[in-house]
């Protein structure tokens, strides 16, 4: 089975109450695949169908000698309580180093599953002497799964091969959708200089807004900053006729370069918000939670910064532009300055990858608390002492669920700024 904790993770089914969604079937054969190849009786008689062509290697024989497949078999009994109850393919490779053929699982698993007499004679007979199928039915009640045409499952947790669309997968689809829609319909409302219009309409344009002004602009700078760089920029205020520091209606025209980048910042700001809002709605979690999605996003704040440098200083300029001007003498210089480039470029693919971490590990720390806490009620459920317990978990996770409403807000903001702070940082000279 998978490991425990990634039922907080991603999945690939959708959970909802188990009265909203139940199974009722009345015999193996209809139960999905997945849950099929986990039942110890179906595992037991596709171990016997793999151990008849690779069974377990004799020790001391340099893997020229082998066990029966009987005892192959055993064997694997014995190891699997210990490893989650993992197959006998995963048990071949784990403890003996021999790897089967994707071909051959395969045609194992389609042999043993798409026998129906035997599922619905043997198997039947021995689910119903152990009331496995009713277990079996309460157990997936509640659970919505994904279809997967590409691929196919280990479990509800992990892929086994091929592409698995996941429930995080179809959570950010819908949030890139939704997006879309919504900012196509606010750039038609105001096309043309109109005014927004509608309760909707101005907060999105304060958000925008803000984003530009109090985050962009600031951290990538004025077009007068690329002239006469930031030390020196004192003694140049007066740059094309006006001061560039000033905000007057020719403002916009002095952060040509910010604002170009303005949109990426944009997208990266509501997509890690409306992500982190959705992982407060029940039975569907935050995709901001898993490393994948996080250092998708850091890949991308990495990408602009070497496309937006590489346009102001050339491909190789940009990188040779990660040396920080130094004055001096040739004979330090070489020793020094190779090195320093080296530091800075590594600390270019270092602080994208702690982006990465740093919003993973703010959303799911917030997810482990309040698991914790309402997991405080669930334990003491049966104790005599639970009234006391009880108002303590659902009063501290109301406290933690409104604390991760602003860490949604929080996190969306600092990863958005330290992007542009990395972007703008990658467009100047040191």
């Amino acid at each position: 089975m998978a490991d425990p904790l990634l039922h907080i993770k991603d999945a690939y089914f959708f959970e909802v109450p188990k009265f909203a969604y139940r199974y009722s079937y009345t015999k193996p054969s209809e139960f999905p695949t997945v849950w099929l190849k986990h039942d110890p009786t179906i595992q037991h008689r596709e171990a016997e169908v793999l151990a008849e062509q690779h069974p377990v290697p004799i020790e001391d024989t340099d893997g020229k000698e082998f066990k029966t497949a009987e005892d192959s078999v055993a064997e694997w009994h014995d190891w699997s309580p210990g490893n989650h109850h993992a197959p006998y393919d995963v048990f071949l490779e784990e403890a003996h180093g021999q790897v089967i053929p994707q071909k051959d699982r395969d045609d194992a698993q389609t042999a043993v599953l798409t026998d129906t007499a035997w599922l619905d004679g043997e198997v039947a007979e021995s689910w119903n002497k152990d009331g496995l199928l009713a277990e079996y039915n309460h157990h997936l009640s509640g659970k919505v799964l994904i279809p997967q045409p590409f691929g196919e499952l280990r479990n509800l947790h992990e892929a086994e091969s091929g592409f698995c669309i996941s429930k995080f997968m179809l959570v950010e689809v819908f949030v890139a959708c939704l997006i879309v829609f919504a900012f196509s319909r606010f750039g038609k409302a105001i096309a043309g200089g109109k005014p927004a219009k509608g309760k909707l309409a101005n907060l999105l344009e304060t958000f925008l807004l803000f984003v530009r002004d109090e985050i962009a602009r600031p951290s990538i700078g004025t077009d007068a900053d690329f002239h006469h760089g930031h030390d020196d920029h004192d003694d140049h205020a007066e740059h094309d006729g006006h001061d560039s520091h000033s905000q007057d209606a020719d403002a916009p025209d002095t952060f040509v370069k910010a604002d170009k980048i303005t949109p990426v910042l944009w997208t990266i700001f509501f997509f890690i918000l409306t992500c982190n809002l959705f992982g407060l709605i029940p039975f569907i979690g935050s995709p901001t939670g898993v490393f994948g999605v996080t250092a998708g996003l850091a890949a991308a704040t990495f990408l602009t910064s070497l496309i937006s440098g590489s346009i102001m200083h050339g491909p190789v300029g940009f990188w040779l532009a990660q040396l920080p001007s130094m004055d001096l003498h040739i004979a330090i210089g070489i020793i020094i300055k190779p090195m320093l480039w080296v530091i800075e470029v590594m600390g270019l693919f270092i602080k994208h990858t702690v982006l990465a971490i740093r919003l993973l590990a703010n959303m799911v720390a917030g997810h482990m608390v309040l698991l914790s806490i309402m997991g405080m009620a669930v334990a003491v459920a049966s104790a005599d002492y639970y009234w006391g317990v009880a108002p303590v978990a659902v009063l501290g996770a109301t406290c933690i669920g409104l604390l991760e409403l602003f860490v949604a807000f929080l996190q969306a903001y600092v990863f958005t700024l330290l992007s542009a702070l990395f972007i703008g940082a990658a467009m100047h000279h040191h």
